[in-house]
């Protein structure tokens, strides 16, 4: 049911989002990683919701982990200037792997003499965030009741 739902995802999120306490995301795999703790377990537990609510179909793990991920990365992506720029300084989860091709420091990326660099880097950021398109546009098109396929397609 719905209660077994919901603790299992946040016990597992609880879990692993520990992990990145005191872990910097360096690499592509530790981004996702991440992005799977904070997010992808949120698509599994709707997901799982959604079928128990007699709805929709139980959608494969991958496909809602894939939701979970995009969103996830779409809001690392817009969220940069915000969070770059909060004080007392707030975690940044841009991997190291990505934006250190284009700049030594990733505060560097929103000086307007790295404004090249930074478009270069957030290209190389979205690029990546779209390999989990296919999923995400198979699975909102599976939807069939129409308020949550607004949830799932409208961005919180």
């Amino acid at each position: 049911g719905y209660q077994e739902a919901i603790e299992d995802i946040t016990m597992r999120m609880g879990a692993g989002m520990a992990k990145f306490i005191c872990k910097e995301v360096e690499t592509i795999d530790d981004y996702d990683e991440y992005c799977h703790y904070v997010a992808g377990l949120v698509g599994l537990g709707l997901s799982k919701l959604f079928h128990a609510s007699g709805t929709e179909i139980l959608f494969p793990d991958s496909m809602s982990n894939s939701m979970g991920l995009f969103l996830q990365k779409t809001n690392i992506i817009r969220d940069y200037l915000e969070d770059i720029n909060e004080i007392p300084k707030s975690r940044m989860f841009w991997p190291r792997e990505i934006w250190s091709k284009y700049v030594n420091k990733l505060e560097d990326l929103k000086s307007e003499e790295n404004s090249e660099k930074a478009i270069q880097c957030l290209n190389d950021m979205v690029t990546n965030a779209l390999i989990h398109i296919e999923d995400c546009l198979k699975y909102m098109s599976d939807l069939r009741d129409p308020a949550i396929f607004r949830f799932c397609a409208i961005p919180q």
